[in-house]
Formats: C-alpha cells, structure tokens, sequence
C-alpha cells in the first residue's frame, strides 16, 4: 500500500476544520481600508498583543451560525476538540455551542507571527517598512518578518499537529478551531 495511503488511513474519519469569526483585528484592518472613519490603530489598541484581540458581535454571530450549520451538517458528537490559544478562536469554539465538547488548547495552532509587522495597517506596514515588504513580494513562502514567522515555519507547525493526529486519532471525530493562515 502507498505510504500516503497508510497515512490518510490513521487520519480522523472526520476532521472538521473552523476559521475564528470576526475578530477587532479584523475590523480594525477593514476600518483603516475605509479612511474616512477614525483611527482604529489607537495607541492601546497596539500595545495588546493580537492573542488578545476578541470577537466582534458580528464574530460572536458568525461562531453561532458555524455551529448550527455544523450541528445540522456533521452532528456534534466529537471526540477531540482542540483551538489555538488566541482568544477570538476560544470564544469561536464556546459560541459554536457544541455540546460536551471539551476543548484543549494547541499552541502549535496559534497565527503567524508577523513580527514588526504585527499591529499595523496594511498601509503603515508599506509606509514603515517597505524593505520587509519588498522582501515579502519576492518569496512571500519563505519571507520572515523581522521578529516573526515564515508561512514555511507555520507549515512546520501544522505538520506537527497532522502528525500528532496521525498517531492517536484513527477512526476518531475531531473538530479544530484554529486562523485562516494555519487553515490554508
């Protein structure tokens, strides 16, 4: 048998993967897009962390709809519930409302670290930096911001969590509520 096959065959039966709903990151870059509305980027909106950043009411919405789409579609029987550790992808897994789920937190599912370009506009982050930027635009896979991660590194990480899987979940139902970039 294929060695690829061996491994999908110690794979979950199901594997249901969840994106955080909208989090003040979120927003905060959408309202900067705008430009007619004021700042979001305040002083202490940067000095938090983006671990700390939690879901807007639209978020909370978004994690509701999730779970009855979820319990309508796949049923809410699961037998490994994991989330990143970041609050907005938390509050997603409790909003999803699945019943007896007990949720374990998975650092290696954390989002990328974006290092000095963490905490900006997309536009600040052009303005500022601009050699990290051009660098990002010739080899975006492998491009390390200044203090944070490469997509590369992020791979790494989720290859560990598949390889994790692999050995304990043959057969078994998991549910992971992790960022868009650990998803892609």
């Amino acid at each position: 048998m294929a060695s690829w096959r061996l491994a999908y065959k110690n794979m979950p039966v199901d594997l249901i993967l969840v994106r955080h709903g909208e989090s003040e990151g979120n927003l905060a870059q959408k309202m900067a897009q705008q430009g007619d509305v004021p700042n979001p980027w305040t002083s202490g909106f940067r000095a938090r962390h983006n671990s700390k950043y939690r879901l807007t009411d639209r978020g909370r919405a978004q994690a509701e709809a999730a779970g009855e789409w979820i319990k309508d579609n796949v049923g809410e029987a699961f037998d490994i519930c994991l989330t990143s550790e970041y609050i907005r992808a938390m509050e997603t897994a409790a909003y999803l409302h699945i019943q007896e789920a007990e949720w374990r937190t998975e650092i290696f599912l954390r989002e990328r670290d974006r290092g000095v370009l963490a905490n900006k506009s997309k536009m600040e982050r052009r303005r500022e930096h601009a050699d990290e930027i051009e660098r990002q635009d010739r080899d975006s896979f492998y491009f390390q911001p200044s203090g944070g991660e490469s997509i590369a590194n992020l791979c790494l990480r989720v290859e560990s969590v598949i390889k994790h899987l692999q050995k304990g979940s043959a057969g078994l139902r998991v549910i992971i509520v992790c960022h868009g970039g650990v998803i892609k």
